[in-house]
């Protein structure tokens, strides 16, 4: 079945107001950005030379890769009402096969503090540190961007009568994932699938203040091909979007595939340094009308230094550190209101309908500490009805950043005690460590760029072990 009318109805309006508010906006801001990379490693792809990464670095493991872009950004200092802004970004690479894609490539309109967008742009959703994280539960950046309309407020939006105490930011989406296929029924594959997202959270604080507490959630949804799933109920993909969009059950079942998190955090802006204390509380298919799991979730402390040092001196300055405690082992959904038993254990990012679970192009849409089964050590268990075959395990990762020698260096470790899935459970707890060393420099060449290296490294019992140097030249600049 192709994409709906009304998917295709979005997404040109969108498109069309975008075009239209187009001349209200010359003076916004354009930049171009381009690298140029070669890689080499042991085995596949190191974890932390991919990992959030946008799909856009290959598990080859030797490759070489040119990615380009131009962009066109609000102009923060524009009274307009009417703003215009947009991207079109090309990946290509060659390994052991060569490789194309556009990454980024989107349209978008601000219309005062509500925005419109209809492409593919890169998204992560959830409260937690965005630079050194090991990735967010729900929506990490780790997978390709995909095909959706949006429309959304992304900055807080200060609600006047609370005299600017309490602000809110929200959005809401429809993305297309394309064919999936099926883990049950007398169809094994549908040719289309959904990706239904809405958010909403809250700022308590004023925006100059230093104390600041951020809550609220987000939802997420894979649906499609209802008529074909379950053809005894005739659910139409209009009547199935409302089931999926309102959690409403069917006979005694979610419709679609759901996660998302219920995230809480608070910051605090010193006079040299900030601080951020955050989690992010999972609730899959069904838990969050019954009882969250707070035994999993992502908990986070990141502090980084409000006015950066710039490279300019050869002295070691620190510029920021996070340590993060993530746990996805409990899964269990209990259900107080009604006992069901379908609900009492998850299978986070997996799903019992599509065997594509809770990925894109085969990379995971949430954390990367969730892997694809075709990523970790071939000895391991899997079912061919999984995405990942590791979603019940510990994980410890820090990070920091750091100027020094007139360069700037980067450095993440992350530790996991791995335990394998609901379907592909590991006789024996898997260690792992995962370790990532970059270096940045400025130059002259090319009128002014930067050289960087990546050296990266997986050691233990869930990937395979190796050994990655990634090395190449960016340039970025203005083009108005």
């Amino acid at each position: 079945m192709p994409v709906p009318l009304y998917l295709k109805q979005l997404f040109l309006i969108a498109v069309i107001t975008c075009l239209a508010l187009a001349s209200h906006a010359q003076d916004s801001t354009v930049y171009y950005k381009a690298s140029i990379l070669v890689s080499g490693a042991t085995d596949q792809t190191p974890f932390w030379a991919h990992a959030n990464q946008n799909g856009s670095i290959p598990l080859d493991g030797n490759f070489g890769l040119v990615n380009a872009g131009i962009y066109k950004v609000y102009n923060p200092h524009n009274p307009r009402t009417f703003q215009w802004s947009g991207a079109i970004q090309g990946i290509g690479s060659y390994g052991k096969s060569a490789n194309a894609f556009l990454s980024d490539a989107y349209l978008a309109a601000k219309i005062g503090k509500i925005e419109i967008m209809a492409g593919q742009k890169s998204n992560v959703m959830g409260i937690m540190d965005t630079t050194l994280t090991s990735g967010s539960l729900s929506v990490a950046g780790n997978a390709r961007p995909f095909p959706r309309v949006q429309i959304s407020a992304p900055n807080y939006l200060p609600l006047y009568f609370t005299k600017n105490f309490v602000a809110l930011k929200f959005s809401y989406s429809e993305g297309f994932l394309g064919s999936s296929r099926l883990n049950y029924g007398v169809e094994r594959e549908v040719s289309y699938t959904y990706f239904h997202q809405k958010s909403l959270y809250f700022r308590f604080g004023q925006d100059n203040g230093r104390l600041k507490i951020h809550f609220g959630a987000n939802h997420q949804a894979v649906w499609g091909g209802e008529e074909k799933i379950t053809p005894l109920f005739e659910l139409e993909p209009l009547k199935a979007y409302w089931y999926t969009i309102s959690g409403k059950t069917l006979n005694y079942n979610k419709v679609g595939n759901h996660f998302g998190t219920v995230d809480l955090a608070g910051e605090w802006q010193g006079k040299k340094w900030s601080y951020l204390l955050y989690r992010q509380n999972i609730y899959e298919t069904g838990s969050l009308f019954k009882l969250i799991n707070f035994q999993d979730g992502l908990n986070g402390l990141r502090l980084r230094r409000i006015k950066a040092s710039f490279v300019k001196t050869s002295s070691f300055a620190l510029q920021s550190a996070l340590i993060e405690v993530v746990g996805t082992n409990s899964q269990v959904n209990r259900s107080p209101l009604s006992g069901l038993s379908i609900y009492e254990k998850g299978n986070y990012y997996n799903s019992y309908i599509y065997q594509r679970g809770w990925s894109y192009f085969d990379r995971g849409i949430g954390t990367p500490l969730a892997p694809g089964k075709t990523i970790t050590d071939k000895k391991l268990p899997f079912n061919a009805t999984e995405f990942t075959n590791n979603n019940r395990f510990w994980a410890f990762h820090g990070g920091i950043t750091a100027t020094w020698l007139k360069a700037y260096f980067g450095l993440r470790a992350t530790y996991s005690r791995n335990s394998g899935s609901l379907l592909s459970p590991f006789d024996t707890m898997k260690e792992q460590i995962s370790l990532s060393l970059t270096a940045e420099k400025n130059v002259k060449l090319l009128n002014g760029c930067s050289v960087f290296t990546n050296l990266t490294s997986d050691f233990g019992q869930l990937y395979p072990k190796s050994y990655g140097l990634i090395a190449g030249i960016r340039k970025s600049g203005f083009l108005d």
